[in-house]
C-alpha cells in the first residue's frame, strides 16, 4: 500500500513572518492573522523588521502560541515558568513565581550601545517596593551586580519608570514619573553619552540619562519577561498583563513614534488596547 501525501495549502495573501507564525502555531482565527499581517506590513513599510532580535505578540490565547518569536519562530522562543494565565488579552503572570525566559543572553547577544527592550502593559498595578521592585523585562546577575539591563514601568514612591541599562548607578540611567503602568514602555540606548539612554511611555519620553554610564557591560544572563534572572538575590516578580514585548537594536525617536502607532493599531484591532 503506497504512502498518502498530505498537502497543506499555504496561507494565501499573508506576508512571510505571518505565514511562518501560522505554520508554527496552526492558528486559524482570521482576526488574529489579519492583525499580524497588517502589523508586519507596517514594519516592512517603515524599515523596522530588522530592528528586532525578538518580538512576542502574545496572540492565540495559549502558552504554546504566546511562546513564539514572531521575527523568527525557530529562535528565542519563550519558556514560561511559574503561574501564568493566558488569554486573548495576552499573558498575565501571578506576581509571585512567574517569568518567561527569552533565551537571549544580554551580554552576548546585544550590542551595548545599540539596543532596546519594550513591554506593552494592560495593567495598572501598585509600585514595587525595594528590594522587590517589579521588573517587567530584563536581566540581572548577582555575580556582576554593577551590570544591569532592566525596565521598570512604575517603581518608588513617585511611581517612576526606570531603564537601568548597564550601570546600576541611578544617576546614569533614565527615569521619569509614570503614575499609570498601562501602555507601551520602551527603554532605548542609542549611545553611551549623556542623553543616549531614554525611557518612554506611548512614544513620549519620560526621561534621559544626565551622566554618561561608567559601566558598559551587561549581565551574562538571559533576558526574562515579568521577572528578572537574578541569582542570589530576590527575583523581582511582576504582575502586569503583557500584550507585546520586544528586544532589539536602538530606535530613533521617529521610529519609536512609528512603532507605537503600529503597535497601538495592532492592539486596537484585537480589542485589547489601553
Amino acid at each position: 500500500m503506497g504512502r498518502r501525501l498530505i498537502y497543506i495549502k499555504p496561507a494565501a495573501g499573508y506576508l512571510p513572518l505571518t505565514t511562518a507564525w501560522i505554520a508554527a502555531t496552526s492558528e486559524t482565527d482570521t482576526t488574529i492573522l489579519n492583525a499580524l499581517n497588517t502589523f508586519e506590513a507596517g514594519l516592512i513599510a517603515n524599515s523596522l523588521t530588522g530592528k528586532f532580535n525578538a518580538l512576542y505578540p502574545f496572540v492565540g490565547g495559549t502558552s504554546g502560541k504566546h511562546a513564539f518569536n514572531f521575527i523568527n519562530t525557530s529562535l528565542y522562543n519563550l519558556t514560561f515558568n511559574g503561574g501564568w494565565t493566558h488569554s486573548a488579552n495576552g499573558a498575565l503572570p501571578n506576581g509571585t513565581n512567574a517569568n518567561a525566559d527569552t533565551g537571549i543572553n544580554a551580554n552576548t547577544v546585544l550590542t551595548v550601545n545599540n539596543n532596546h527592550i519594550s513591554f506593552y502593559s494592560r495593567s495598572n498595578t501598585p509600585v514595587g517596593v525595594s528590594p522587590n521592585f517589579k521588573v517587567s523585562i530584563g536581566a540581572y546577575s548577582a555575580a556582576t551586580n554593577t551590570r544591569t539591563f532592566l525596565l521598570y514601568l512604575k517603581v518608588n514612591g513617585t511611581g517612576n519608570a526606570i531603564y537601568s541599562n548597564a550601570s546600576s548607578f541611578s544617576n546614569q540611567f533614565p527615569q521619569g514619573a509614570s503614575t499609570d503602568s498601562r501602555g507601551w514602555f520602551i527603554g532605548n540606548k542609542a549611545s553611551n553619552a549623556i542623553g543616549g539612554l531614554t525611557v518612554s511611555r506611548n512614544a513620549t519620553s519620560l526621561g534621559a540619562n544626565t551622566i554618561a554610564p561608567t559601566v558598559t557591560l551587561y549581565p551574562s544572563a538571559n533576558i526574562f519577561i515579568s521577572g528578572n534572572s537574578t541569582v542570589g538575590l530576590p527575583v523581582q516578580w511582576d504582575d502586569k498583563e503583557c500584550a507585546m514585548a520586544t528586544i532589539g537594536t536602538s530606535l530613533t525617536s521617529g521610529e519609536i513614534s512609528t512603532l507605537y502607532t503600529l503597535i497601538q493599531a495592532f492592539q486596537t484591532s484585537l480589542s485589547r488596547a489601553v
